[in-house]
C-alpha cells in the first residue's frame, strides 16, 4: 500500500532528537517514495518567549547549577507537581495540534522527544483518536515524562531499557528494542586511508575526534589543551559545531599536535571512520553513531540526567571509559593508546551493542502501523478531510 501519511515530531533543530527524526524520515522515503511525511519541531507550537525561557533556563542550569538539574530530572515528586502545569500546557497547544492533525491527516505518528509525545498522547485521549503513536527514545534510559497509556509502541535502544519499561507497568508487547535511529550513512563502509588524506590527516597516526554535540557544548578548550600534552604522535579533530567562539579560538591557537578545527559539518560519518578514539559527552545520538562505527569512546563531562544515564549504561556494558574531568582526559586516552588490545575489546563490545539499522526497522514499523490504521473502519471524526492541504 502506497501513499502513507506520516507525522514526525521532535524539538529544536541541530539536536539529537531532530537528527533521529530526520533519519526516520529518510528511511521512510526510501521505503515508500509516495509517502507524505511532515517533520515538525513541536516548539513551534509555543510562543517565542516560552521557547526562549525554556532554552535559557535549561542552558543556565546545565552550565551553572548542574546539581539543580540533576535533582529536577526524572524526580517523581517534581513530576507530580508539574502534572497540572503540563495539562494546562497541553490544552494550550491542543488547538494548534488539531490544525496539524486536520492538515496532515496522519496514518501514523512518531515522536523522538518526550514533550511532543506527551502532547500527542494527551490529545489522543481527549479526542478519542486511534492514530498509531510511536515514542522513540534517543537515550539509554526512560524518564517519567515518556509514560502514557495512549502511546501504541515504544522504540527503545536495548533489552535492558525494555525491561525498565516493564518495571513501570508497560506491557512488553508495546516495547520494541530496535535501537536509536541514526543516519543510514553511519552504516556505509568508508575507505579510511582515502578519507584521512581528504581531510589532510596522516592515516598512519592516531586520530582523536573531539565532539560536544551540534553546539560544541562543554569544556572543549580544556579537553583540547589536555590532549595536546600527550607524548604520542597523534592528531586532534575538534568539531566545534555552531560554537563560533570555540572555532575562532581553535583557529587562533598554536598547538603541539596537529589540530583540525571543524565547524558544523555533515561529514561526521566519515570523520568517525577515520578516528581512532572519540572523546565526547555521551549524547544518545552521538553514542549510537559511535557504536555503529565501532569507535571507542572516552566519556567526559556527561550532562546530569539523560547523559549521566547514558554514561552508566555504556560503562556497565564495557563499551566506554570515562575521564574524571576535562582536564584529566589525557590519562584514559593515553592508557588506551598504550593498550591496543583494550582498544580492540572496546571495538568488539561496540559492535555487539550497535543497532546501525534502527532507522529502517522503525520506518518499517511506522508503515505497518499506518497500513493497519488505514485498513480498519474509522468513526467520522477520525477520518481524513480530503480538502486539507499538507503543511510546508
Amino acid at each position: 500500500m502506497n501513499g502513507r501519511r506520516i507525522l514526525l515530531m521532535h524539538i529544536t533543530t541541530s539536536s539529537g532528537h531532530h537528527r533521529a527524526s530526520c533519519a526516520i524520515e529518510r528511511t521512510v522515503r526510501a521505503l515508500d517514495p509516495s509517502a507524505t511525511i511532515v517533520n515538525l519541531d513541536a516548539f513551534q507550537f509555543t510562543s517565542r518567549f516560552v521557547r526562549w525561557a525554556i532554552t535559557r533556563t535549561y542552558t543556565s542550569l546545565i552550565h551553572h547549577q548542574p546539581d539543580v538539574w540533576e535533582y529536577l530530572y526524572d524526580n517523581p515528586s517534581v513530576h507530580r507537581r508539574l502534572q497540572y502545569f503540563r495539562a494546562l500546557l497541553h490544552r494550550y497547544h491542543a488547538a494548534k495540534l488539531q490544525q496539524v492533525m486536520e492538515t496532515v491527516r496522519p496514518d501514523a505518528i512518531a515522536c523522538t522527544q518526550a514533550y511532543p509525545c506527551g502532547v500527542v498522547a494527551d490529545f489522543k485521549k481527549q479526542h478519542r483518536l486511534r492514530v498509531p503513536l510511536i515514542g522513540v527514545l534517543t537515550d539509554y534510559a526512560p524518564h517519567l515524562y515518556w509514560f502514557h497509556d495512549t502511546v501504541d509502541v515504544y522504540v527503545v535502544p536495548s533489552e535492558q531499557v525494555k525491561r525498565r519499561f516493564a518495571t513501570r507497568g508497560v506491557d512488553p508487547a508495546r516495547v520494541r528494542a530496535l535501537g536509536i535511529p541514526i543516519d543510514p550513512r553511519f552504516h556505509d563502509p568508508v575507505d579510511r586511508q582515502a578519507a584521512a588524506r581528504r581531510f589532510g590527516l596522516n592515516p598512519e597516526q592516531p586520530v582523536l575526534l573531539i565532539m560536544g554535540g551540534g553546539s560544541g557544548f562543554g569544556q572543549m578548550r580544556e579537553i583540547v589543551l589536555s590532549l595536546d600534552t600527550l607524548p604520542h604522535p597523534c592528531q586532534l579533530v575538534v568539531l566545534a559545531g555552531t560554537n563560533r567562539p570555540l572555532l575562532a579560538w581553535l583557529q587562533g591557537q598554536r598547538f603541539r599536535h596537529r589540530v583540525l578545527a571543524v565547524g558544523y559539518t555533515e561529514e561526521v560519518p566519515e570523520l568517525m571512520s577515520v578516528a581512532t578514539l572519540l572523546v565526547s559527552k555521551p549524547g544518545g545520538l552521538t553514542t549510537s553513531e559511535a557504536l555503529a562505527k565501532h569507535l571507542p569512546l572516552v566519556i567526559v563531562n556527561p550532562i546530569p540526567g539523560q547523559e549521566a544515564y547514558n554514561a552508566r549504561f555504556l560503562l556497565s556494558q564495557g563499551a566506554a571509559v570515562q575521564a574524571a574531568s576535562a582536564a584529566a582526559v589525557r590519562q584514559p586516552v593515553r592508557d588506551l593508546l598504550d593498550d591496543p588490545e583494550q582498544l580492540e575489546t572496546l571495538k568488539r563490545r561496540n559492535a555487539e551493542l550497535a543497532h546501525p539499522r534502527a532507522a529502517p526497522a522503525i520506518a518499517r514499523l511506522l508503515c505497518e502501523l499506518a497500513d493497519q490504521y488505514r485498513d480498519r473502519p474509522r468513526p467520522e471524526a477520525d477520518r481524513p478531510r480530503p480538502t486539507a492541504e499538507v503543511l510546508s
